[in-house]
């Protein structure tokens, strides 16, 4: 016992030592306490504590020093590198007593909003922005700039570009030191205000920011074209802190001037660096299939094999080199890629049988009696175009991915490295309306491998007369909108109009419109998507699982795999009426014409309305 009471004495005593000259009430002081936290971390926590509360009973009115108490117990375990503390639940406690107690107080607003989380803090805004017009006597120039600065940042994440922008004005009009011009150029791009937005990022250029800043300000110069701002810029970065690396940045300045070898350059630079080698290698790799000539290519494919051998799992980087140059040597490792594509057709090939045999053998197990030929849909598909057809559907899906996405899912699935396809490219419009427009190709082309002069005399027939279908087509979609406003009780649907659920594409329909516009829209939309997939679900899948089964089970089979196909669990109900009521259709009117009106209609009803409103509602 008194062996632990000498211990203790001597840790105080020297902690005391090492302390004696940093007071609760000095600026930052939390900072100074935890760089004395090194041994004996508890005791001199508790001791820390014990001289903030002496200070605080002393001087209640001193709520700066409350913070730092709240700000030392928040900082003191916590692990940087792990993003952990263990005195989490405590800072939680110490902030939420703090802001009870003093929920008009600008130091105090600000804190809690700095450390709310992000579900809270636009209600905590509010009450901030509360607090201050009720009160502006107290609040400084810094601290409403500092508010409103928090605001910007909370609606630039939230989307709600044209409140950070109000904000981020606001916030640098009340605070002078503030930097937000990163921030208010962003929001402006997205909002369609390219002019304003390299104005502001062009006026912004010489504030006195940290490296991080800057360098997000070096890219965006890249974007507006302005290479040599950016080449300064970057020189700033490095004069403000070495240990950031511009490497990416410059190789992107150096390929829009067609400069391939400097801009290789860069990039091999970055595979010097240790961590992330492999994503460094892959971004190599990539330059020199684009760029380079084969035999460099092939050496950089040769190192990136070293490093993983899943990069490449299916060998479509060596098919490209390939391209570049047929004679190159081929290894055992490369014909083992390729020996894997090979499979994974087999696979895609083969995978359809899952559910074609089962409908195949339905008919014995659910004793149904074979049905007559004049009872049926008239048209001659039968099981095996239903085989094809899931083939081709599966392949396009594979194609797409080895086209647009394969480094990234070969990344996600086999951890090989942090994704080599840069997030700007997934997100822009371009990307998106380019994936649409081949996807939509190939499987268009796909289908015309179905038919011939009866099977599209099949497709463009109907018993009604045009004049109605119209009609019908219009009650259709008066139809989904009730299906959806019904729905939306029960599940959670976006806000908005109704009818642009139904095709779960108002991502690509707007990337379409914007890249293409709207005739080019119209015609993947409203024409091609239609045309195939009523091919496809009400032409070769309903007829063909007809003659197995009858029209009744049938149709349940084709609508559910048209659910299933737009993967939307919460919106497959929908999805499922959609393709029973088309699938009537086909067998009320013995074609597919009605059901194609009808989903060419909905659809372009769609991509309308969404055409007005992203030009007379920018917002939306």
């Amino acid at each position: 016992m008194k062996h632990n009471i000498i211990v203790f004495l001597s840790v105080l005593f020297t902690f005391n030592c090492l302390a004696q000259q940093i007071k609760v009430n000095d600026k930052d002081s939390y900072e100074l306490f935890v760089e004395t936290l090194n041994n004996s971390k508890d005791l001199r926590f508790n001791a820390i504590l014990e001289a903030y509360d002496a200070y605080i009973k002393a001087h209640p009115e001193d709520i700066t020093v409350q913070i730092y108490k709240c700000k030392f117990i928040g900082s003191a375990f916590i692990d940087p590198y792990e993003e952990y503390n263990l005195k989490y639940e405590e800072t939680n406690a110490c902030v939420s007593e703090l802001y009870d107690n003093y929920p008009k107080h600008p130091d105090v607003i600000i804190y809690n909003l700095e450390n709310a989380y992000y579900d809270d803090r636009e209600d905590l805004i509010r009450e901030g922005l509360s607090a201050y017009y009720e009160d502006k006597n107290v609040w400084s120039y810094q601290k409403i700039g500092k508010l409103y600065e928090i605001a910007a940042r909370y609606y630039e994440n939230d989307d709600d570009d044209y409140r950070a922008i109000q904000f981020a004005e606001d916030a640098e009009r009340f605070s002078d030191s503030l930097d937000l011009s990163v921030l208010l150029t962003r929001a402006h791009i997205r909002t369609g205000n390219k002019t304003k937005a390299k104005t502001l990022l062009m006026d912004g250029l010489y504030y006195h920011s940290d490296a991080w800043v800057l360098q997000q300000k070096g890219n965006l110069l890249i974007e507006f074209g302005e290479t040599d701002e950016a080449i300064k810029m970057f020189d700033r970065v490095k004069e403000k802190d070495s240990s950031f690396t511009n490497n990416e940045s410059l190789y992107k300045i150096f390929i829009e001037n067609n400069d391939y070898d400097q801009a290789r350059h860069f990039l091999v630079n970055d595979t010097i660096d240790e961590w992330n080698k492999v994503a460094s290698f892959q971004k190599l790799l990539n330059h020199d299939i684009s760029y380079s000539n084969a035999d460099t290519a092939l050496t950089s494919y040769r190192r990136m094999q070293e490093l993983s051998y899943y990069d490449d799992f299916f060998g479509i980087k060596r098919l490209q080199i390939f391209f570049k140059s047929p004679f190159e040597l081929w290894t055992f490792k490369d014909l083992s890629h390729i020996a894997l594509l090979n499979a994974l057709f087999v696979v895609i090939f083969l995978f359809p049988y899952v559910w074609i045999l089962p409908i195949y053998g339905a008919n014995k197990f659910l004793n149904i009696k074979p049905i007559a030929p004049e009872q049926r849909i008239p048209v001659d598909w039968s099981l095996k175009h239903f085989w094809l057809v899931s083939f081709l559907y599966l392949a396009s899906q594979l194609l797409m991915v080895l086209i647009f996405y394969y480094q990234d899912y070969m990344n996600s699935f086999f951890d090989v490295a942090y994704s080599y396809i840069e997030e700007e490219l997934l997100e822009t419009q371009l990307f998106t309306a380019n994936t649409v427009v081949v996807y939509s190709l190939i499987v268009c082309f796909s289908i015309f491998l179905f038919l011939n002069k009866k099977r599209l005399k099949f497709v463009l027939h109907t018993d009604l007369r045009y004049l109605r279908v119209f009609v019908l087509s219009i009650g259709f979609i008066i139809f989904n909108v009730i299906v959806l406003k019904t729905l939306k009780t029960y599940i959670p649907i976006d806000e908005g109009i109704s009818i642009f659920q139904s095709l779960n594409m108002r991502t690509e329909m707007n990337a379409l419109l914007h890249e293409y516009g709207f005739g080019v829209s119209v015609l993947i939309v409203a024409v091609l998507v239609p045309f195939y997939e009523e091919i496809i679900f009400r032409g070769i899948i309903l007829s063909s699982t007809e003659k197995q089964l009858g029209f009744k089970w049938a149709n349940v089979i084709q609508a559910a795999l048209f659910g299933i196909v737009h993967f939307n669990l919460g919106l497959f109900i929908f999805y499922f009426s959609f393709g029973l009521i088309t699938g009537y259709a086909v067998k009320r009117t013995n074609g597919l014409l009605t059901g194609i009106v009808f989903h060419a209609v909905n659809n372009f009803f769609a991509l309308l309305s969404i055409y007005m409103l992203t030009r007379y509602l920018p917002t939306f």
